[in-house]
C-alpha cells in the first residue's frame, strides 16, 4: 500500500536515499558499539568504578540503597546495573566482573548515538546521521562510555530531556512535559549536577527570548505544562532517591547534598583546562590529539543557520555549560560528556537537512576527514593506550600493576584468620581487588597493633609512620596503585620466609 499522495515512481526514486540512510546508520551503530566493546574488561578498575560497584553490591546482598549525601552521586548508576547481574548471576561483591559492570554505560553511550534520530524534524535525515556520526566516534564519549561512571547516563538523560524540551518549536504539549520532567528527574537521580544543565537551558532561553526576534507563545501558555513538568521531575527523583518511597530520608540528603557534599582534593584545575582538554591540539604517545571537528562542525552550524532560535538555543546553552564548569575549580575529563553531546548534536544543524548538495562536496570531504581522525583518536585511545597516563583522557588510571595483588596475596601461605590492613584514606579500588578475602580491614590512621596484622598495606601519606611500626616486624614490599601513587605491602616476617622457603 502506497502513502497517501506517493506516485510507485516517487517510491521507487527515493529508494535508494532510503537504503544510504539505513545502511548508514547500521555503520554508525556497529562503529560505536565496536569502539566501546573492544577488550572492554582489560583496563585496570579505576577508583570510582570500584566505589560504584560497591555500592550495587550493596544492593545484590541485600542491604538496600542509602544515598550519601557526603560523597557518592544518585542511584541510576546502580539501577541500571541490577538487570545485567541478574543475566550474568552475579549476586554478591565478589561475584561481580568488569564486563558486567561497564556494559552498563555502554548501553547509555549506543542509546546517545540514536538520540539524533529524535530531531529528525529539526535536522533532517543527513543532519541526525551527522550528529549520530560525531556521537560514535567521540574519543571523550567513546573512552568514558567505558567505564562504569555516571556521565554516560547522565548525557543520554539531558539530551532526551533537551529533545522533550525542543520537540514543539516552542510550543510544549503535556505529553512532551512529562517526558522532559521524567527525563530531568533521571537527571538529577544520576547526579546532583543536573542543575548546571538546567541553569544553562534556562539561561539560553532567556538570551534567545530576550534577543531573538521569532514571536513566541505569552508565558501564560507554558504555566501547566512547566508545572508537570516540575511534578514529574519531582516525583521520579524522589522515587529513586528513596528507594521506592522505602526510605525517605534519601529524598531529604538529595536536596542536603548540595550544602554538605565534600569534593576530593587534587582535582584543582585552571579556568582553561576544558578547553585544552578538548579543543587545543596536543601531541603525545605519537599522536595528535584534539576534537577540534566537533567545535569547526558547530560553528558552521551557528552561522550557517544563525537565524533559528533552536540553533542559538543550542549553541548558547553549551557554551554556558561549558564556562559554568569552567568556573568551578573541581575539574576532571568526564564531566563535559553531556556539554560535549550538545555540541555534537548542535553538528547536524551544519549541512542540508533534505538531502546531499553536490555545492556542499567540500563540506562533506572535511566531515569525513574530521570522524575518521576522531575514529582512530577513540580506537587508539580506549585500547592501545586505554590506561596510559599520558592518554589525555586517562585521568588518574589505576596501574595494571595492583591487577596482579590478589593472586600474588593468594599465593602467600596465609592462614585462615590471617588480616590484610589497609592503611590511609585514598586506597581506592583496592576494596575491588581484595574482594576475594574474608579478613579486610581498614584503618584511617597506623594504629598501634598492627605489627600483629599478617599484611599490612600502606598509602603514601602514611608510609614514614607505619615504616617505624612495621620495620622489625615485617618485610616491604613496594607496588604501584594509581599513576605517581605507590603503595607499600608489608608482609610478616615469618609468612615471608616461608613463601620465600617455598618458592626455592
Amino acid at each position: 500500500m502506497l502513502p497517501k499522495g506517493a506516485t510507485s515512481h516517487q517510491i521507487i526514486t527515493n529508494m535508494p536515499h532510503r537504503f544510504f540512510i539505513v545502511f548508514t546508520w547500521l555503520v554508525i551503530i556497529g562503529v560505536g558499539l565496536v569502539l566501546r566493546l573492544n577488550d572492554l574488561a582489560d583496563r585496570p578498575m579505576h577508583a570510582d568504578e570500584a566505589t560504584g560497584a560497591r555500592i550495587l553490591a550493596d544492593r545484590l546482598e541485600g542491604n538496600g540503597y542509602s544515598f550519601n549525601p557526603n560523597h557518592f552521586h544518585g542511584p541510576t548508576l546502580s539501577l541500571s546495573s541490577l538487570p545485567l547481574t541478574q543475566i550474568n548471576e552475579e549476586s554478591s561483591w565478589p561475584d561481580l566482573t568488569k564486563v558486567t559492570l561497564r556494559i552498563s554505560p555502554v548501553i547509555a553511550g549506543c542509546l546517545l548515538i540514536l538520540t539524533p534520530l529524535l530531531w529528525l524534524k529539526n535536522i533532517g535525515s543527513i543532519g541526525a546521521i551527522t550528529s549520530g556520526a560525531f556521537l560514535a566516534t567521540s574519543p571523550l564519549l567513546v573512552y568514558y562510555n567505558r567505564v562504569y561512571i555516571h556521565e554516560s547516563w547522565f548525557a543520554l538523560f539531558s539530551i532526551l530531556a533537551l529533545s522533550a524540551l525542543c520537540r514543539g518549536n516552542g510550543r510544549l504539549s503535556i505529553s512532551m512535559s512529562i517526558a522532559a520532567g521524567v527525563s530531568i528527574g533521571l537527571m538529577y537521580a544520576t547526579k546532583e549536577t543536573f542543575i548546571i544543565c538546567v541553569a544553562s537551558w534556562v539561561l539560553a532561553v532567556t538570551a534567545v527570548c530576550f534577543f531573538h526576534k521569532k514571536q513566541l507563545p505569552p508565558f501564560r501558555k507554558y504555566v501547566v505544562p512547566l508545572i508537570i513538568l516540575a511534578i514529574s521531575a519531582e516525583f521520579t527523583a524522589a522515587l529513586l532517591y528513596s528507594n521506592g518511597f522505602r526510605s525517605l530520608e534519601g529524598i531529604i540528603d538529595a536536596v542536603r547534598t548540595y550544602f554538605v557534599y565534600e569534593t576530593t582534593e587534587g582535582h584543582e584545575k585552571p579556568f582553561h583546562f576544558y578547553l585544552q582538554q578538548m579543543l587545543w591540539p596536543k601531541h603525545t604517545l605519537g599522536l595528535w590529539w584534539t576534537e577540534a571537528g566537533v567545535a569547526l562542525f558547530a560553528l558552521i552550524a551557528t552561522f550557517r543557520r544563525r537565524r533559528s532560535a533552536l540553533v542559538i538555543f543550542l549553541a548558547l546553552s553549551t557554551l554556558i555549560h561549558v564556562l559554568i564548569y569552567s568556573l568551578i575549580s573541581y575539574k576532571t575529563p568526564w564531566l563535559m560528556l553531556a556539554p560535549w553531546a550538545h555540541l555534537c548534536l548542535l553538528t547536524g544543524f551544519a549541512l542540508n537537512p533534505r538531502k546531499v548538495s553536490k555545492t556542499e562536496f567540500p563540506v562533506y570531504i572535511l566531515l569525513f576527514l574530521c570522524l575518521a581522525f576522531q575514529t582512530y583518536q577513540s580506537n587508539q585511545a580506549s585500547s592501545r593506550f586505554e590506561n596510559n597516563a599520558r592518554n589525555p583522557y586517562a585521568y588518574v588510571p589505576t596501574s595494571k600493576n595492583v591487577e596482579t595483588l590478589s593472586a600474588w596475596l593468594s599465593k602467600l601461605p596465609l592462614e585462615d584468620d590471617a588480616v590484610i590492613a589497609v592503611v590511609g584514606a585514598q586506597y581506592w579500588p583496592l576494596p575491588w581487588y581484595l574482594r576475594e578475602f574474608d579478613n579486610v580491614g581498614y584503618w584511617l590512621d597506623v594504629a598501634p597493633d598492627l605489627g600483629s596484622k599478617s599484611v599490612v598495606i600502606v598509602t603514601p601519606e602514611y608510609q614514614t609512620e607505619a615504616r617505624e611500626v612495621l620495620e622489625a616486624s615485617h618485610t616491604g614490599i613496594p607496588r604501584s596503585l594509581r599513576h605517581n601513587v605507590a603503595i607499600q605491602v608489608y608482609i610478616a616476617n615469618e609468612i615471608w620466609e616461608l613463601w620465600i622457603n617455598s618458592e626455592e
